[in-house]
């Protein structure tokens, strides 16, 4: 079963033939368990296997999870690799979602200079002003290339009913994204970000109008 699903994968992505290859020496592949399913969040973690770290993510309103590949730090930002059984790939920076492959809607490739978190650190005193950013980005369908945005970063208070997960006082930041569809029309949209200790413990980020993602980094899977 492990190996035809790495023969699966391989065709889609070659990374992700490494990652299925090492965590299938240790007796396990949690990408290939962890298909696309709708439980409940608390289901879905009591199923996790031990020792793998996971990130939860929801579609539409349909949660899987994804299996950490990979995490590097380059320079000051921290780039982390998450795959699952059906050929998707996410690659965050920091938190935020840098490529996006094997959804309906793909992010290729991004360019940009995102603020660092540490802009927004409440305790710094570094929290009282907005901050201006571009990127340009290259999605598909449709082959657009080049695709510029302007995005407006704030900090924001805390929402009335916490996303389940997150703990109180945790420093929640939102982006005004200012963006155009694919038939040239604007798209405005806004995307927030949880903040514990300068980490993002919870997010809700779009890669298309209909294709708006949440995500929650699990951690490790412990006894």
């Amino acid at each position: 079963m492990i190996l035809r699903c790495l023969k699966c994968v391989c065709l889609y992505v070659s990374a992700l033939v490494v990652v299925l290859t090492l965590q299938g020496c240790r007796g396990s592949n949690p990408v290939y368990d962890t298909l696309t399913n709708v439980l409940p969040w608390s289901q879905q973690y009591a199923s996790l296997q031990l020792g793998f770290e996971y990130l939860w993510v929801s579609v539409d309103g349909k949660a899987s999870v994804m299996a950490l590949g990979a995490r590097e730090t380059r320079g000051n930002a921290v780039h982390e690799h998450w795959y699952n059984g059906q050929g998707e790939m996410l690659h965050l920076v920091d938190g935020r979602v840098q490529q996006a492959l094997g959804f309906t809607h793909e992010l290729r490739q991004q360019t940009g200079a995102p603020p660092a978190w540490g802009r927004f650190d409440a305790a710094l005193g570094q929290a009282t002003q907005d901050v201006a950013w571009t990127r340009q980005l290259d999605v598909m369908p449709g082959y657009r290339f080049g695709v510029q945005e302007t995005v407006v970063s704030r900090t924001v208070a805390e929402p009335a009913r916490l996303p389940e997960g997150v703990q109180a006082h945790a420093q929640w930041v939102a982006d005004e994204v200012n963006g155009k569809k694919a038939n040239g029309l604007p798209w405005v949209y806004a995307q927030r970000f949880a903040l514990a200790n300068g980490r993002v413990v919870y997010s809700e980020q779009c890669l298309a109008p209909a294709v708006c993602l949440t995500l929650r980094p699990l951690g490790v899977v412990v006894p």
